[in-house]
């Protein structure tokens, strides 16, 4: 029995079929069936049920595959552990971040990262929260930024800033000559939001949106892609919310959006770094989060402490952004 062994019995229990596991792993399906079956000689009993459309795990499969994703995970940590020990930089880095971040922190992470690491491989790969979650598990992200209240209970998070939210609309729509606006007073009728959390809790006094929401709209939108939809609030009534990130950037870009900033409780995302407990790259992430300090991107309030500090406590007088 190898790692690789343990690697073909879980890649089977999560795919439920030889083809689609093997091609998982880059290996030709017969030569993982063959190991497969050499294993089970090994051990004395079957892992698998090999059924008509689908290959399910024994009871005793289960088990082994329980403990299998214990042991490949105690041995990507030896490997990461390894990197402390070599030069960082000669370590590629992989960041993920979500669709509303990624379009408008990629120049400035740029910049970070030719400052800070100027001879490093970093990758950034834009994907939904919980996808990314689930790769940094799985050891294929080195950490993802998320919003706080998106983050797993099995990560580390590490919060970098705090951003405030955003209603955004066309100029010269009427509601722009308000100061700020509460959630309960965004038109129903005229909101439209993405399917994921942008990690808010002021989200959930939006409006919800269901097939009777804008059955009165002669034209409608339906889009995955943030920017879609702030491009059709140039030319519409409709509006949505924004990061305080995605309105500086379009200001510079001269959209014509006005944007009203909420005055609520929850109108501020805690954004920060979701890593593996006693990741090693831990050091790495303090840099960036003393770059960020000193820099942060426009629009946002540094909240990154270094772990020798007191975390600054919250307060009741927290300032409420101006409108943009």
């Amino acid at each position: 029995m190898n790692l690789r062994d343990l690697e073909y019995v879980l890649a089977i229990a999560k795919h439920g079929q030889f083809s689609q596991a093997a091609s998982s792993c880059n290996v030709s399906q017969p030569a993982m069936s063959n190991q497969i079956k050499k294993l089970e000689q090994e051990l004395g009993t079957d892992l698998f049920l090999r059924l008509n459309n689908e290959v399910r795990p024994t009871l005793y499969g289960t088990r082994v595959a329980e403990i299998a994703r214990r042991i490949l995970n105690d041995a990507r940590e030896i490997r990461d552990t390894a990197t402390e020990f070599r030069d960082p930089e000669a370590v590629p880095l992989t960041i993920g971040m979500t669709p509303t971040l990624a379009p408008y922190l990629t120049g400035y992470f740029s910049t970070l990262f030719s400052t800070l690491f100027p001879k490093m491989r970093v990758t950034l790969v834009e994907d939904l929260p919980q996808n990314m979650l689930r790769r940094v598990e799985d050891h294929t992200l080195d950490m993802a930024l998320v919003a706080k209240i998106n983050n797993s209970a099995s990560l580390d998070f590490t919060s970098i800033w705090s951003e405030p939210l955003f209603l955004a609309l066309r100029e010269g729509h009427p509601l722009c000559t308000l100061s700020s606006i509460a959630p309960e007073e965004v038109p129903k009728h005229d909101f439209i939001r993405l399917p994921h959390s942008f990690g808010y809790d002021l989200e959930d006094r939006l409006p919800k949106q269901d097939g009777t929401t804008r059955i009165s709209k002669r034209f409608d939108l339906t889009a995955l892609r943030f920017e879609t939809i702030c491009r059709h609030l140039c030319h519409s009534d409709d509006c949505t919310i924004v990061s305080a990130l995605a309105a500086e950037q379009f200001k510079r870009d001269n959209w014509p959006l006005c944007f009203i900033p909420f005055d609520a409780p929850g109108h501020l995302r805690d954004l920060g770094a979701a890593t593996r407990p006693n990741c090693p790259r831990k050091p790495m992430l303090a840099r960036i989060g003393a770059y960020i300090l000193e820099n942060p991107p426009v629009g946002v309030i540094p909240t990154y402490q270094p772990e020798n500090e007191t975390p600054l406590r919250p307060t009741n007088s927290e300032p409420v952004p101006e409108k943009m």
